[in-house]
């Protein structure tokens, strides 16, 4: 056989090959596994390289295949085998050492199992062998058998005498075990504190104390861990002697002991020797495996002491790699300022100013193989890499891009304070730490770093010695030995802090905290040292298993808590408190689970108990959604795996009964509905409006059609909406689906007669008929316009609560319009039971309309993202034009400004005259369209006004710009009115316009689009109400809202007339805004139920923090200011 280096040489360089020599030549390549099954070998290896980073090789030789390039496999992990794919001077080294052991015989053969023995080895199983003989004549003789026979065939008879017996002894010794054992609950908690210390200038220890209350260093941590993990006892000192018996540990400090454990059990097999120094080491040193070991097992749960610092790892994702610009302007990638625990750990700390807080971070292993190839490890290399990488910047994106390792954008915006509470060194007292740390924001998968902000710090700090009476604490800092190029020699450099150091009271600390947590909440993390005694964390354990009937058990536990807090704390967790107060006076903060995946769980599980809790399958879809515990234990079942993997791994198929060809996104939204139709869910459509929603339902409707002949469904849709969709059927399928419509005899004979095919009606027809659909079942329902039944005790709501559908779909491009109890109520249609009973929800969700970045708002985008599918245009249609959207803002005349002022001294009387124990809506709505009036046509509250219209001077003014340059125009108005007004100025100008309003049939309007898209006419005038859906109006690249309205979803649809496929010019659309007037009042409104929808449904949640109301939720103040002149 040709050995493997000589072909292994062949694909490589000689440099490549004669570094692998050398890397064998010094032991560093460890076989691992070496074994010859046929003719096939296969062997893997440990190879130890630069900067004593470990990279594994696998090598497999086929020895019998006659194609070269087929019949040798191999792979390594490190960066120049990913990059190029040769054989690497690890596989190299691997080859020679596999050579090696091939000659000296040394292979495991796979047939027997059994490596080559060594002569003792060999000796030894022979002597048992003729024990074992010896054994089998004295049995003989001992039951009297004179005839030869098999020891098989003795086992057998002992056996029916004494395995009984022994069973029985083994019942017996169980029962005793379980009877005698102690639960966690009746055990003492037995602590663990991890420290490092600097024994000598280039070596780090560990230290670990244990104990109760008192902790003492344990002085042979190895032989303690050892003790612990074979359930032993072990004495730190005579008056602190852990016993199994009594004692128990948290979870965090059972993973450090098992870590540590694991860690001694392999330190000499990776030759972590540390003999030799010539002072006494007072720990274990810190090697690299044992820093991992330790790092990962306090990750976000323990910090540990190093001098007077405190370590934080969190082990979170923070960029290395940052843009910058130079000098002169010029985008450059950095490599920021770090520190790393040892030269192959991925855990590294932001050298960002000097602090006794140390948050540690963790890189991937391939950005740290990355760094060390560019730097060689090198700090002077990395400076240069800096200066330089202006030069190469294409380059280094590349390679970074490959690996998909992010890099981090400098900012102008400022970052969060970071607050770290420690125990003061004096009794009853507490250390704060105010620190900038230069951590990067992640926003929609990248990265950003913000600037310091020390504004805000100094505010903190002010606050603290306000509230909490706070004073200063100096930072002592050691100062740095640096090299002065001027002086030529090393001088010190005293070092100056950028943390703020306070000490407070400890009983102070509840309040300030509440204070910092209501100014400050969404700019500073409070930070609470697991060592600051009566403030400690607590940990929540869960798990899931399946019962019986769709139903499952949630088995939930609080670490360390008495029965009587666990009410506290869940009501706390609801009220998103960050920290809870015990009876005690004990304050705690839960740990290990995240406060949005707490609350997700609590709100869940209504009435949510400490053990087992019952709970239905539509729950458990809930809790995945917002614990990843619960998820990941989930995709073990076999049900929920297979579930969810159909959610994720959606076909990416063409429509294949369909006469368009769809967009790219409309074909992930044709198969992400057939998908939802598969596993039987229902599912929301929220597209923006003009993308398609009627196409890619009626694509799904075509696909299930060819699998199932007998289809049967039925589309509920707008009145103005009905023969649009039965065009669209005849244009893009072979479908011709049956109208509902006609008198009601008529439509109740037609129900009844269907048993297949898709039925189309109208929202009203359906409320009427409703009674007609009893008895009929369908496999498919589609709302169009869902928002139609936002209302929840809307009779529209109540009839389609009697639908009988399989699966229900519901197409809306404004979901949430005013609250988002208007997405439970769609959500009731699609999946019934989903987001609980209206009241449940409606008290669950009521306080969190304050905050829209509230926690719980978090959750609840996180539940409902599944079923909902939202693309905008921005995102999707790259040819299609941005929306430009302007105010502009026109000055009341003077005689108008008399007559709006006149009747707003009335309407604050009348207001302040209405009974306030009746329902008041239709007097204030009243009073408030009046007004309205008066900002658009005066003419329609007092008809003996005369004088000029400010908006119809502005609109004179803006025609001859518009129409002048080719430009055409759509006009919206809700007062009808106001239109006819806005007739007579378009031909006193001789303007050509088209007039929609509610009384024109819906033929009628198709046939005025089409004109007007052909080029026919100059203006559309449109009622709002009538035109806001169901028009394709692309001929107008201008749209004109002459007056706003309440909602700014209703302004959305109708802009998107003009706004939408098929748009090949950008749309301007202008609102026109009366100054100092309702309008402006009713554009702010507009705002913040925008926002509020934007948190549930957009990907960037951007918020004013305002609460979203209607107009009939404000009171009489805010009624008051609605109706002022005032800015």
């Amino acid at each position: 056989m040709e050995k493997l280096f000589e072909k292994l040489k062949k694909l490589t360089t000689p440099t490549i090959s004669d570094r692998g020599k050398m890397y064998f030549v010094n032991k560093k390549a460890e076989l691992t596994t070496l074994i010859k099954t046929s003719d096939k070998i296969t062997i893997e290896s440990r190879v130890m390289g630069s900067y004593e980073n470990i990279y594994y090789v696998d090598i497999t030789y086929f020895e019998g295949n006659e194609k070269k390039e087929e019949n040798l496999v191999y792979e390594c992990d490190c960066l120049n085998f990913l990059e190029n794919k040769k054989p690497c001077k690890h596989i190299i080294a691997t080859g020679i050492a596999a050579d090696k052991e091939i000659e000296a015989g040394n292979i495991y053969f796979k047939k027997n199992r059994e490596f080559k023995m060594e002569e003792e080895v060999l000796d030894i199983k022979r002597k048992e062998a003729e024990e074992e003989n010896d054994l089998f004549e004295n049995l003989q003789k001992n039951l009297g058998i004179k005839k030869a026979i098999s020891k098989k065939s003795i086992y057998q008879d002992i056996e029916k005498e004494t395995i009984k017996k022994f069973k029985e002894r083994l019942l017996e010794l169980k029962n005793k075990i379980e009877n005698d054992e102690i639960s966690d609950l009746e055990k003492t908690e037995y602590k663990l504190e991890l420290e490092l210390s600097q024994d000598t200038p280039s070596m780090s220890t560990l230290r670990v104390k244990a104990g109760e209350k008192k902790l003492s260093y344990v002085k042979n941590l190895e032989r303690f861990v050892h003790q612990v993990a074979r359930g032993k006892s072990y004495e730190i000192s005579s008056k602190n002697v852990y016993n199994p018996n009594i004692h128990y540990f948290n979870e965090i400090d059972k993973k450090i002991v098992e870590n540590l454990n694991n860690y001694f059990s392999n330190k000499e097999k990776f030759g972590m020797h540390f003999n030799g120094y010539y002072v006494k080491l007072q720990g274990e040193p810190l090697n690299p495996m044992l820093g991992e070991m330790i790092f990962s097992a306090v990750e976000n749960k323990k910090t540990i002491k190093f001098g007077n610092k405190t370590l934080y790892v969190t082990g979170e994702r923070e960029p290395v790699f940052a843009f910058q610009k130079d000098k002169s302007g010029r985008e450059k990638i950095i490599i920021r300022d770090f520190s790393v625990l040892s030269p192959t750990s991925c855990y590294f700390n932001l050298n960002s100013g000097i602090s006794n807080i140390v948050k540690f971070y963790k890189m991937s292993s391939i950005e740290w193989e990355i760094i060390n190839t560019l730097t060689e490890g090198n700090k002077s290399e990395i400076e240069f890499l800096n200066e330089i990488s202006g030069k190469l910047v294409n380059e280094i994106i590349e390679v970074l891009s490959k690996y998909e390792i992010p890099i981090a954008k400098v900012t102008e915006e400022y970052g969060k304070v970071n607050i770290f509470v420690e125990e003061g060194n004096r009794k009853n007292k507490l250390l704060i730490m105010l620190s900038c740390l230069e951590e990067s924001v992640k926003i929609d998968g990248k990265y950003f770093i913000p600037q310091k902000n020390k504004k805000l710090q100094r505010e903190i700090s002010e606050d603290f010695q306000e509230n909490a009476d706070a004073h200063f604490i100096n930072i002592e800092l050691q100062p740095e030995r640096v090299y002065s190029k001027k002086l030529r020699k090393f001088t010190h450099k005293q070092l100056k802090s950028d943390d703020i150091m306070l000490e407070i009271d400890r009983n102070k600390f509840l309040k300030i905290a509440d204070i910092i947590d209501e100014k400050y909440s969404e700019n500073v993390n409070i930070n609470v040292s697991d060592k600051v005694r009566k403030i400690r964390r607590v940990s929540v354990q869960t798990n899931i298993k399946f019962l019986e009937n769709e139903f499952f058990s949630v088995n939930f536990n609080i670490e360390g808590i008495d029965e009587k807090d666990v009410e506290t704390i869940l009501e706390g967790v609801k009220n998103e408190e960050k920290f809870i107060t015990l009876s005690s006076g004990e304050l705690v903060k839960i740990a290990n689970k995240s406060s949005e995946e707490m609350i997700g769980i609590v709100d869940a599980i209504s009435d949510l108990k400490i053990g087992e809790n019952r709970i239905s399958k539509i729950k458990v879809l809930q809790l995945a959604q917002v614990s990843n515990s619960i998820n990941e234990e989930l995709n073990e079942m076999e049900e929920f795996k297979e579930l969810f993997q159909k959610i994720k791994n959606r076909e990416n198929k063409e429509s294949s009964n369909i006469k368009a060809k769809l967009f790219p996104y409309q074909k992930i939204g044709f198969n992400w509905l057939k998908n939802m139709y598969d596993i039987g869910f229902g599912g929301i459509l929220a597209d923006d409006m003009g993308l398609g929603k009627t196409l890619q339902a009626i694509s799904l409707i075509s696909e299930i059609q060819l699998r199932n002949k007998d289809l049967f469904g039925i589309i509920i849709v707008p009145t103005s909406l009905l023969h649009n969709w039965k065009e669209e059927f005849h244009k893009f399928s072979d479908i011709k689906p049956i109208l509902v419509e006609g008198a009601a005899s008529v439509r109740k004979e037609l129900i009844e007669k269907v048993e297949k095919g898709i039925l189309i009606t109208t929202y009203q027809t359906f409320r009427n008929d409703v009674k007609n659909y009893k008895n009929k079942k369908f496999d498919v329902a589609i709302l169009d316009e869902a928002q139609n039944i936002k209302n929840v005790s809307s009779l529209l709501k109540k009839a389609t609560d009697k639908l009988n559908s399989s699966v229900n779909f519901a197409l809306t491009g404004t979901p949430i319009e005013n609250s988002i109890m208007e997405l439970w109520s769609i959500f009731d249609f699609i999946l019934p039971g989903y987001l609980d009973s209206i009241t449940k929800f409606r008290k669950k969700y009521k306080n969190s309309l304050n905050n829209p970045d509230s926690k719980k708002i978090f959750n609840l985008k996180k539940i409902v993202s599944p079923f909902i599918l939202r693309r905008t245009k921005k995102e999707v249609l790259a040819e299609l034009p941005e929306k430009v959207e302007n105010n502009m803002i026109v000055e009341l005349s003077s005689e108008q400004k008399k007559l709006y002022m006149t009747y707003v001294k009335q309407a604050k009387k009348q207001l302040r005259e209405f009974d306030k124990e009746e329902n008041n809506n239709l007097k204030v709505l009243a009073i408030l369209t009046k007004l309205r009036q008066i900002c658009n046509s005066p003419q329609l509250f007092d008809e003996n006004y005369k004088d000029k219209v400010a908006k119809i001077e502005l609109l004179k003014e803006l025609m001859p710009d518009i129409l002048g340059n080719n430009h055409r125009m759509l006009i919206f108005s809700q007062f009808l009115g106001t239109l006819e007004e806005i007739k007579i100025e378009l031909e006193k100008e001789k303007v050509k316009y088209f007039y929609i309003d509610g009384s024109v049939k819906s033929k009628e309007r198709m046939e005025i689009s089409k004109k007007f898209n052909s080029g026919e006419g100059q203006v559309v005038l449109i009622s709002l109400k009538a035109g806001g859906t169901g028009l394709n109006l692309v001929g107008a690249d201008v749209v004109i809202h002459y007056d706003p309205w309440w909602n700014f979803a209703v302004e959305n649809q109708a802009s998107d007339r003009a706004h939408r496929i098929g748009q090949k010019k950008s749309v301007q659309v202008i609102k026109l805004i009366t100054e100092g007037t309702i309008e402006e009042k009713i554009i702010k409104l507009q705002e913040k139920k925008r926002t509020l929808s934007e948190n549930i449904l957009e990907k960037n949640n951007k918020s004013d923090n305002q609460k979203s109301k209607d107009i009939f939720e404000m009171n009489e103040r805010e009624l008051m200011e609605l109706l002022s002149l005032e800015k």
